[in-house]
């Protein structure tokens, strides 16, 4: 399963950072910007294809990639006056220039001193060396490879504003349009829940999940008419009505089954999201107490595995307020809105133990879309599929969804709800991947759709080192009608990589330490 869950993140990072720059390299090819190579992943190069002029390539490590386009960056002239070089040439004109002059493998090699050189042709004058013309698709030789010569006309600097702002929006660009495809191709597979006239979802059972309480009790095309007596007349009544019921125990389920009434007994399973904890099954209790505030299931990574928590804990206490019920720990933890840390009194096969908690922010958690408390039977309404809404509903509302998240998190990072130690960096991006990929093909699929999003996203903050932090200097550009100093614009994009980076190892750390409850 390791390997799987390995194949499953390199596939979903890959794709969307390969899309990512796919949509720079298209924009920067259709521009007629040289691109020296388009690489998927960073560090040493394990494979690697030349085609045309550029070099394919994939890296070792599976996180980032690029496109190498010329004149991006500010280099130092690899051939200046008062250099000695060699020269190879066709039909007269150089066509490779071969940097060291001592390179044992070009002694037939043409030595020049090099009086004079503009490899430039800005004014559209010819590539020359001294008084020989070169090539526009001369090589550079080094000792181990070969790098293309970058005429003005070929580099980014050389392109109109609209050129170069297109040829960087396009990365983020392709994000949004793979996470489109994805939520549309989800809608169309899971579909939309059934409404009546008025637009209100019906209060038809469409799926029962196995396992949960209504499991062998409500089935499918039941239409749920009460709850606890009360009347519903449709799903919204239906989640209303057990919102108000959190931390009830037995709930009455009254449906109507072919025009027959049946009433069902059931024990919902709660699912404290703040702690990351849920009830146990019956079937897991001996004898069966709905009300033994004990924990069934620990969620990995959660506030509750931090702090030590295990399955079969009871809960007695939380900061010396006693708790009977789940009904007590429900209130205290909507009493904790902010996260602050909770001390609860454990019983752990009869031994008493403290264990210190930290849940979750309840911001943080509904800015995730999730609620801070869920009580569950595992009952989902009739649903209906529709190309059209899977098209036109489903892919925007997904994009929106996922956007809101984002903006939330970041607004909540900078307000100090969220630390920076909060953050995931590529190991808690591998640790929430498998668990996607274990869950099934459309919960991976959804996790790619976030993921790029979150990607378009940050990547298009005016941050330097990030596509929007280019985007900043050309809207300069474009007001003040004059370039940035390139080697300003430079060093910042160097200082702000630098501490991107540093951030990145932070945060690896830190979901090093989740990842083995070290933290």
């Amino acid at each position: 399963m390791f390997i799987l869950n390995i194949a499953a993140f390199v596939f979903v990072l890959g794709l969307v950072i390969m899309l990512h720059e796919l949509g720079h390299f298209i924009m920067a090819r259709k521009a007629g910007i040289l691109c020296h190579e388009f690489a998927i992943g960073m560090g040493p190069i394990v494979y690697s294809k030349k085609k045309g002029e550029t070099l394919y390539s994939i890296r070792a490590i599976p996180i980032g990639g690029f496109v190498s386009m010329a004149g991006e960056e500010i280099n130092d002239d690899l051939v200046k006056t008062g250099m000695h070089i060699k020269v190879l040439k066709e039909d007269g004109k150089i066509t490779h220039i071969i940097l060291n002059k001592d390179d044992m493998r070009f002694n037939d090699a043409e030595d020049v001193f090099v009086e004079y050189i503009d490899l430039q042709g800005k004014d559209g004058e010819p590539l020359m060396i001294n008084h020989m013309e070169v090539d526009e698709k001369a090589f550079y030789v080094f000792k181990d490879k070969k790098l293309q010569i970058a005429p003005f006309n070929r580099s980014f600097e050389s392109k109109t504003l609209w050129e170069r702002f297109i040829t960087i929006f396009a990365g983020p660009l392709m994000n949004f349009v793979l996470a489109f495809i994805l939520f549309a191709l989800i809608s169309s597979v899971t579909g939309f829940a059934k409404t009546d006239d008025d637009g209100n979802i019906v209060n038809e059972v469409g799926f029962v999940t196995e396992s949960m309480p209504a499991y062998g009790y409500i089935e499918p095309g039941d239409t749920i008419i009460a709850i606890d007596g009360e009347p519903v007349e449709n799903w919204s009544d239906l989640s209303s009505l057990l919102n108000d019921r959190q931390g009830q125990r037995l709930i009455s389920y009254t449906v109507d089954r072919d025009g027959t009434e049946l009433t069902f007994e059931l024990t919902p399973t709660l699912f404290i999201v703040a702690m990351g904890i849920q009830s146990p099954r019956e079937e897991d209790m001996s004898p069966f107490d709905p009300d033994l505030v004990q924990v069934g299931t620990v969620l990995n990574n959660a506030p509750a595995s931090q702090a030590g928590f295990e399955a079969g804990d009871i809960i007695v206490a939380v900061d010396d307020e006693p708790v009977d019920n789940w009904s007590d720990l429900i209130a205290l933890i909507n009493a904790n809105p902010s996260g602050d840390e909770m001390s609860v009194l454990i019983d752990r096969d009869g031994e008493l133990l403290t264990l210190n908690l930290e849940p979750y922010p309840h911001e943080l958690i509904r800015s995730q879309g999730a609620p801070v408390i869920q009580s569950q039977v595992g009952i989902s309404p009739v649903q209906e599929r529709d190309i059209f809404r899977s098209i036109f509903v489903g892919s925007f509302s997904g994009i929106r969804t996922a956007s809101t998240m984002i903006f939330d998190t970041l607004s909540m990072l900078f307000s100090g709800v969220v630390g920076v130690g909060d953050l995931a960096g590529p190991v808690g991006i591998y640790s929430v991947t498998a668990s996607a990929f274990q869950q099934g093909l459309l919960s991976l699929l959804s996790w790619t759709a976030l993921l790029s999003v979150n990607l378009g996203i940050l990547n298009l903050l005016p941050i330097p080192a990030l596509d929007g932090g280019r985007i900043v200097f050309l809207g300069y550009e474009a007001i003040t009608r004059r370039k940035v100093n390139k080697t300003v614009e430079n060093y910042l994009h160097f200082i702000m990589f630098i501490l991107l980076i540093s951030l990145l190892l932070f945060v690896t750390y830190n979901d090093i330490l989740r990842l083995f409850n070290l933290g």
